[in-house]
């Protein structure tokens, strides 16, 4: 049985097969139960909209980029 592997922000990431939609890997990679953060979330360079996070399926080999706004000046 082969592991199947996504990148985050440039860490390798497992996937697991009952958890391979973007939103599972988001709550498995911040360690949460329910994301409350403002970010935004690209997959291969392609934006991905917050509604569609639990339809994303990622697949081995995917990268992931999450960048969340900062405040100041």
């Amino acid at each position: 049985m082969s592991d199947n592997f996504c990148v985050v922000n440039g860490k390798k990431f497992q996937i697991e097969k009952q958890i391979n939609n973007l939103y599972s890997v988001l709550l498995g990679f911040f360690k949460v139960k329910e994301l409350n953060q403002s970010i935004a979330v690209a997959v291969n360079e392609e934006l991905v909209q917050k509604s569609e996070w639990k339809k994303k399926i990622i697949k081995n080999g995917d990268r992931v980029e999450i960048v969340q706004p900062f405040f100041g000046g």
